[in-house]
């Protein structure tokens, strides 16, 4: 792996900022929704209502009060599944600031920790389409041009994707022996990053190109194995919850059944992975001997630590972004009326800003 410096990162040309806010004031605007997205968006939450209905009726054809004495005894479990649940959350911003940064885009600072969290307000869009409101705040904000946050997210996506796939490859290395679960996760990250280096060279003279070095340097390493880190942080939140269920959910039942239901949800194309999530779920924790009665409750409280409270985070980080903009965008407006030039926030000045470092092996 080689090293990367500063000077490398800004080596990816960058399209002038004033070239691209015109095209990305759009991106903020509601866009019009497709025939297959409105559909979706419908089977999503008919999914829901279908998995919803069926836990309550198994709830109260159950034993409900076998149900209702174990969250009395066992309710100070949530706030540590709340716990891991933020971990999860301040993970995934963190590797995604430092992306951003290694395209030389200002992000390690507390408004791009609120970029960040912003894009959770996009959870319930299909496709993954939420992933746009993070490039278009960080061009509302001036710190970069649209084209680079968009292929930067890209990034942060396929990182992401790979992180699940050596999570998966070091849990299924456990069963065969604990020793390898390392090494076989380490080596999927490895391939990974080869191919998306050899990959890397392919598009050198594209427009898809991205900064020399990216894939094959520690740093990319790094950012994978941290993101690695937040999943096990999701699994960790549903066994918390889980653990003492009636039942046999153990550790590794939850580090694979938690991550694994959520990409699979999210894969299927549904807003959120609505419903999709909740039955892969639910079907995982029934074959393991959960009891349906307990298996409602179960899921409807871990999705609603691990999912729908950070939709209301989002929209309050989005408005927190917006606030800032408004206020940067006043602070130039007012420069510009007193005669003075306000100051440079291009692109090409954010490139100057220190660069996450690398170190070689």
């Amino acid at each position: 792996m080689t090293e990367q410096t500063p000077a490398a990162v800004d080596s990816c040309e960058t399209p002038a900022l004033d070239d691209q806010t015109g095209g990305a004031a759009d991106v903020g605007k509601p866009a019009p929704v497709s025939g297959w997205q409105r559909w979706a968006r419908w089977v999503g939450f008919g999914i829901l209502i279908v998995v919803s209905i069926h836990g309550i009726r198994e709830f109260v054809n159950g034993d409900a009060a076998a149900v209702k004495a174990y969250w009395s005894s066992h309710y100070r479990v949530l706030p540590m599944v709340l716990v891991f649940a933020m971990m999860d959350v301040a993970v995934e911003i963190t590797a995604w600031m430092w992306v951003y940064q290694r395209f030389g885009i200002q992000a390690l600072d507390r408004t791009g920790a609120a970029v960040g969290l912003s894009g959770k307000a996009g959870l319930l869009l299909p496709a993954q389409l939420g992933r746009l409101i993070r490039p278009d705040e960080m061009v509302r904000l001036r710190r970069g041009a649209l084209g680079e946050c968009l292929k930067a997210e890209a990034v942060v996506f396929v990182l992401d994707s790979i992180s699940v796939l050596a999570l998966v490859a070091a849990l299924v290395a456990y069963r065969v022996h604990g020793a390898l679960s390392l090494a076989a996760g380490a080596a999927v990250i490895g391939v990974c990053l080869f191919l998306g280096n050899f990959i890397l060279k392919i598009l050198s003279d594209t427009k898809l190109k991205l900064p020399r070095g990216f894939w094959w340097s520690w740093t990319t390493f790094a950012i994978v194995v941290l993101q690695s880190t937040g999943w096990i942080a999701h699994g960790l939140a549903f066994f918390m919850l889980a653990s003492d269920l009636p039942g046999n959910v153990g550790l590794w039942d939850s580090l694979f059944l938690a991550p694994g239901s959520a990409v699979l949800g999210l894969g299927s194309g549904v807003p959120g992975g609505i419903g999709a999530t909740e039955a892969l779920l639910g079907a995982s924790m029934g074959v393991r001997g959960v009891p349906q009665e307990h298996l409602a409750v179960g899921v409807a409280a871990f999705r609603i630590v691990t999912f729908w409270l950070l939709l209301p985070m989002g929209w309050l980080a989005l408005a927190y972004v917006g606030r800032q903009a408004r206020k940067q965008r006043e602070a130039a407006d007012g420069g510009a009326d007193d005669g003075s030039e306000p100051p440079d926030q291009s692109p090409d000045s954010t490139a100057d800003s220190p660069s996450v470092g690398e170190s070689t092996p």
